[in-house]
């Protein structure tokens, strides 16, 4: 590195700079070394990043954490071939699960199938290695997740099921019930109503039962989201879905936690959506308007094939949604 004045000297001939400059002040700053010891308060400290990354995620969507968290990952890593004892190694790898798992989702949700199911797959290593099968499970229903979105509902479902196993181990309802809205996710994309009506009403009855909490907190709010979801991938197949649909979206939606935007933003695109199939023309306008300015502020692919749905619901005759068909893109 030159001297300051020298730098300084660099920066003030930004127009006439050599290639000789150019390289070296494009040359990558020196990595931050490893500690030669970890103990439980750089693990709290990791663990809070990780939960601010999460937070952000559903807030701004993957787009807008992806990278910030893929360059942890590296880090983390390396903090696993420092000196720290047996307990602070294990919560070092629930970490490193975290955050891969985040990778993973945050890749899914800007359309990037591969890197996710392949971050995924490490985070469940991540998880096996630290014994810790409530996470196992988590992250395996995440990856049935996106093989649904894929279309391999077979394979999701064997993935799904794989995570029940795990998840009886562990004896949470929370976690048993998120699951379980996964595996309806799955017959309703299917075309197989009652599996998926059968699949949440489970999901009702694990949650209402004691146990540990799940990793990623599921709670009343949370199920009847997912709930909504399902009955507005129902009425792709058959509108007479559409009343239970927006009674539950409707109650839904207004008691979500408001910090999980991204949710809301989906939760209000399948109310437009099952309120423009359900014959109320005029309050999914209006509902499609307010999620399409939501919707600016998200970086998320996931959300943009979303409101393709709205989109292919308000250009259906009679064709008075013009308006909003134009705002949202192709």
């Amino acid at each position: 590195m030159p001297d300051r004045r020298e730098f300084i000297g660099l920066l003030a001939g930004l127009a006439a700079l050599t290639g000789a400059d150019f390289a070296l002040l494009s040359s990558p700053a020196m990595a931050t070394p490893v500690p030669a010891r970890v103990g439980a308060t750089d693990v709290a400290q990791l663990r809070e990043l990780v939960r601010v990354l999460w937070a952000q995620e559903r807030k701004l969507g993957g787009g807008a954490v992806r990278e910030a968290v893929i360059a942890q990952l590296g880090w983390v890593r390396g903090l696993l071939q420092a000196g720290h004892s047996d307990e602070v190694g294990r919560d070092l790898r629930r970490v490193l699960s975290d955050l891969l798992g985040l990778a993973g989702w945050s890749s899914h949700d800007i359309g990037l199938p591969g890197d996710a199911l392949r971050y995924l797959a490490q985070a469940a290593v991540a998880a096996k290695e630290a014994d810790d099968p409530a996470r196992t499970a988590l992250v395996l229903g995440s990856i049935g997740r996106v093989q649904v979105h894929q279309g391999h509902y077979d394979a999701a479902q064997d993935v799904l099921g794989l995570g029940m196993v795990v998840a009886r181990r562990v004896g949470s309802g929370e976690l048993a019930a998120h699951l379980l809205c996964n595996q309806a996710r799955a017959h309703a994309e299917s075309n197989n109503p009652a599996r998926a009506v059968e699949c949440l009403s489970r999901a009702g009855d694990a949650l209402a039962q004691s146990g540990p909490p799940a990793p990623d907190r599921f709670d009343e709010r949370l199920l009847a989201s997912e709930r909504g979801r399902v009955l507005t991938i129902l009425t792709l197949h058959d509108r007479a879905h559409a009343a239970v649909a927006i009674e539950t979206l409707s109650a839904s939606n207004e008691a979500l936690d408001p910090a999980r935007t991204k949710r809301l933003a989906f939760g209000l695109t399948d109310l437009a959506t099952c309120h423009l199939r359900g014959g109320d023309r005029e309050t999914g306008v209006r509902l499609g308007h307010q999620v399409v300015d939501l919707a600016a502020g998200i970086r998320s692919e996931r959300l943009n094939e979303h409101l393709g749905m709205l989109r292919s619901a308000a250009s259906a005759p009679p064709g008075d949604a013009r308006d909003l068909v134009d705002r949202i893109p192709v």
